[in-house]
């Protein structure tokens, strides 16, 4: 019986293992073996202790900024030659890796600040890479605007999801402008947006199944959520729903793709009559994405849970990849 325990002990540590884990925000490029479950990494470097310090908060990024970010901040377009194309070019990815390093994000106004710049970088060039910064600056704009106008119960717990949760966007990204090691999904994400082939809304819906369902569970551990949090949680999940139309709207304008049938049915349910399958409407259901990161972040707090949450959202991921990839296939987005 010993024999059997000890077994069953090593099986499971062999498929935490396997499944890798999306690593903490200032951990991309390391070992992504261990599951983000200690919350004790980015959060406790110094943003926790300082978010009652940041409560009332400052509309503008903060003086101690490094002088090179504030410069960037405020004039991101500030080169000489910021495109090769339709892509960045060299001096912009330096600008960029500047832009995108987590360790010298100050608050959440930083944050915002820096998302409109890597935006506004991408955008000027026509660069696909671009195509989730402009989605993710206005629902981001919006989710400060909650905290701010105390939309939520627990103002402290609001910028921290915002801190962490925007720390691992900025660290794959800049993985994966250094050639580094972003996670699978973010991987597959910018793949896909390099790709001629690929349409659009197909790459910039597979960023936001990246970040809703692998960085947003880890995000909630990292910050300490608890089930008091589980309202405030939703709360400012209606409102990606609320703005939806201006970042559609963006989306059009800057990469004229218009993404507005699959996003009207990923948020609002209201699926064009036979356009997209069933398999589309039950899998591609933005409210169900949310739940299952609440309840994988659950998991994933259990010394038991790691394994079984990576593995759903690893398979929860690629059967959305799945989904989409057929879509574009049939050239119904």
């Amino acid at each position: 019986m010993r024999v059997l325990s000890t077994l069953l002990i090593l099986a499971l540590t062999a498929c935490t293992q396997t499944l890798s884990a999306p690593p903490l925000a200032s951990d991309v490029g390391d070992d992504q073996s261990t599951p983000a479950v200690d919350g004790d990494d980015w959060v406790a470097d110094g943003t926790e202790d300082s978010l009652d310090d940041t409560l009332e908060g400052e509309e503008e990024p903060a003086d101690d900024v490094d002088d090179g970010v504030n410069e960037y901040l405020s004039d991101p377009m500030g080169l000489e030659t910021p495109c090769r194309g339709d892509r960045v070019s060299s001096a912009s990815v330096d600008v960029l890796l500047l832009l995108s390093d987590s360790s010298t994000v100050t608050d959440i106004y930083d944050v915002s600040a820096r998302i409109d710049a890597i935006a506004t970088i991408f955008e000027t060039c026509g660069d696909p890479w671009g195509l989730f910064p402009t989605t993710y600056r206005q629902i981001t704009r919006r989710i400060i605007q909650a905290i701010e106008t105390r939309e939520i119960e627990d103002e402290n717990w609001g910028r921290a999801i915002v801190l962490d949760f925007a720390g691992r966007y900025f660290d794959n990204l800049r993985e994966a402008l250094s050639n580094g090691r972003p996670s699978y999904a973010w991987d597959q994400y910018y793949y896909l947006a390099d790709r001629s082939d690929v349409s659009r809304t197909r790459a910039v819906v597979v960023a936001m199944v990246a970040h809703l369902t692998l960085d947003l569970p880890y995000a909630l551990v990292a910050v300490q959520s608890t089930d008091d949090h589980e309202d405030d949680y939703f709360v400012l999940g209606e409102l990606m729903i609320e703005i939806a139309d201006v970042f559609i709207e963006d989306l059009r304008y800057y990469y004229d793709t218009d993404p507005e049938d699959l996003l009207n049915g990923f948020f609002f349910g209201n699926w064009v009559d036979g356009a997209f399958g069933e398999d589309t409407t039950i899998t591609l259901n933005y409210q169900t994405i949310r739940t299952k990161s609440w309840n994988n972040h659950r998991l994933l707090k259990q010394w038991w849970g790691g394994w079984i949450a990576a593995g759903e959202i690893y398979s929860a991921f690629w059967t959305m990849d799945g989904i989409l990839a057929t879509l574009d296939a049939s050239g119904t987005i």
